[in-house]
């Protein structure tokens, strides 16, 4: 039998520092936290290598490799990292960069199976760069917690906790873990909970309850939307907010031990879930790709492929640093061309237009054409999944809506939600104006000191095993027609449903079926565990739609005194 996640949390060692990890697409964060504080306080991470200048609470997700020819390609031998975060940035701005390195972004997408993202270059995978960009975040982590620490606590006492969309599938989830082992940040022989994910908007859920829940005034049973709109993809949950007492608090735990190991515990509230959490890939990267092509539209195909690479890092970060995070929709923006462009080389309507749209290399971009062009077709899709999240919720009844992460503290996208949702469908929108890029690393930190704080969630899809069952002449095809040597008639590709779509389950419930295999006639039996996330409960687990998410083989005892064709009953939970 497998242990339930209470039971090994309960011989797990007493964890002493949270470090919470904010993989991102375009930047990723670090924070960490006490948990034998009195008051736990979350730490940012805003010192970070070749950074410049002032502190800044995220760092790139960029790195450099050295580029390789098709022979070095085709060798066994590994590429190595040379550069990350913001010394990527440095390294490309040297002589020759380009030629010799290639830039690696966005790449954390590739873990996503259903976005077919083209393969990376240099024949690297998916895993691979993502293993090499943790383990620099994780050591550089390591080096500012040792500054602050001074060695006080012994490094098996970390607990990490990791941040995943929550469009993310069962096995992309997988991937960021074996990624995470691989990195460094724990064994595969550590207890499983020393390493724990939660999807970005229910981290985003906790740092607004924890943090704001004075300032808006929550109240017991209030619902609470969170959009996490990040830089590849935008989440969003509902939770209902509870205000337990001390004796409900305390119910099923000694209240001295409860507030030692969790000293939160008696001051936070809980979260139960709603509505199962959604997500889309609409984040701010894909302002980026259409602001590309909006260029190449205005400019030309001629003059773009004239420019150098360097220089259309230029042009990009004037939309990335500038445009987009001041855009309100109203004000017109101007572009800085390269030098290396010709103004006589521009199309006609860009050189002779009356408005006066290009002035000395400065070309003016109309407020109406990037609305229509680059932000709306964007920001369309978060308003949608947001309807679609708000249609979850069963008596409609929503309070608050928080608008958090980078592309969560966009002007524009928080006056089309306003303009939309407020008053009709949520009392108040919410965009915390501390800290809001840092809501989701900060939100793990804290549900790495007290995970109890979630205490029901609602599952995204059904899960069951294959199981062989009697067959039914009216429903079952022949071709599913199986005779046992005991003269049974059964359908072997059943799918045997252990938890539907959309059931509320309480955290760490135990769900077990009884089951029984013919003794004698196999040496072991596989337990299939299959997902879908279809509407339709299956039939047969082999429909299109169910994918398998693990094999387990278990081998069968030899039992004395049982017989060969006895029923062997067992537990599957």
């Amino acid at each position: 039998m497998l242990r339930s996640n209470q039971q090994q949390q309960q011989q797990s060692p007493e964890y002493k520092v949270v470090i919470a990890y904010d993989f991102g697409t375009s930047c990723s964060g670090a924070a960490y936290a006490f948990t034998d504080s009195t008051i736990p306080e979350v730490f940012d991470v805003q010192n970070w290598p070749n950074k410049s200048g002032n502190f800044s609470p995220k760092i790139p997700t960029l790195s450099v490799y050295q580029r390789r020819n098709e022979q070095q390609r085709q060798s066994s031998e590994r590429s190595s990292l040379s550069e990350w975060g913001y010394g990527a940035k440095k390294a490309m701005l040297k002589p020759h960069a380009a030629k010799q390195n290639i830039l690696l972004s966005h790449f954390k997408l590739n873990l996503d199976e259903s976005l077919q993202r083209p393969p990376l270059q240099n024949g690297l995978s998916p895993v691979q760069v993502v293993v090499d960009y943790l383990a620099s975040l994780h050591q550089h982590t390591l080096r500012e917690l040792s500054r602050a620490l001074a060695d006080s606590y012994d490094s098996d006492t970390f607990r990490y906790c990791l941040t995943v969309p929550a469009i993310w599938s069962d096995k992309s989830k997988h991937l960021i873990r074996q990624a995470a082992i691989q990195a460094g940040l724990v064994t595969p022989s550590d207890p499983p909970n020393r390493l724990i994910l939660i999807s970005d908007p229910e981290a985003a859920a906790l740092y607004c309850v924890e943090t704001m829940a004075d300032q808006v005034q929550l109240n017991n049973n209030d619902r609470i939307m969170v959009c996490d709109a990040g830089g590849g993809t935008v989440d969003s949950i509902v939770f209902q907010v509870n205000f337990p007492d001390n004796d409900e608090a305390n119910a099923n735990e000694d209240a001295s031990e409860r507030s030692h190991n969790n000293p939160m515990a008696q001051r936070r509230p809980q979260l139960k879930e709603v509505t199962k959490g959604m997500g889309e890939s609409c984040g701010s990267v894909f302002l980026d790709d259409r602001y590309n092509e909006l260029l190449r539209a205005k400019l030309g195909t001629d003059v773009i492929n004239k420019i150098y690479p360097r220089e259309m890092d230029d042009l990009m970060s004037q939309f990335i640093d500038t445009i987009k995070p001041e855009f309100d929709g109203v004000t017109d923006q101007y572009v800085t061309l390269p030098r290396s462009v010709d103004l006589n080389e521009l199309p006609a309507n860009i050189r002779e237009s009356d408005n006066g749209s290009l002035d000395e290399g400065v070309i003016e971009l109309k407020a109406q054409e990037l609305k229509e062009y680059i932000f709306d077709p964007v920001v369309d899709k978060v308003l949608s999944l947001i309807e679609r999240q708000y249609q979850q919720i069963p008596d409609g009844q929503l309070n608050f809506l928080f608008l958090v992460g980078g592309f969560g503290s966009s002007r524009y996208l928080y006056e089309r939600i306003r303009r939309v949702f407020q008053g009709t469908r949520v009392n108040q929108i919410i965009c915390p104006a501390e800290r809001a890029a840092l809501a989701v690393v900060r939100g793990a930190a804290y549900y790495g000191i007290d995970p109890q704080v979630v205490v029901s969630r609602v599952s995204r899809r059904t899960y069951g095993i294959t199981a062989a069952m009697p067959y039914e002449e009216s429903i079952d095809p022949p071709s599913k027609r199986v005779v046992r040597a005991n003269g049974n008639v059964q359908c072997l590709t059943r799918f045997f449903p252990y938890v539907n779509k959309n059931d509320e389950l309480p955290v760490d419930y135990d769900i077990q079926q009884p089951m029984y295999i013919t003794y004698g006639t196999i040496e072991s039996t596989n337990i299939m565990l299959f997902a879908t996330e279809n509407d339709i409960i299956p039939r047969y687990h082999d429909e299109p739609g169910v994918h398998r998410v693990a094999n387990i083989s278990i081998p069968i005892p030899n039992i004395p005194h049982m017989n060969t064709g006895e029923h062997l009953y067992f537990n599957v939970r």
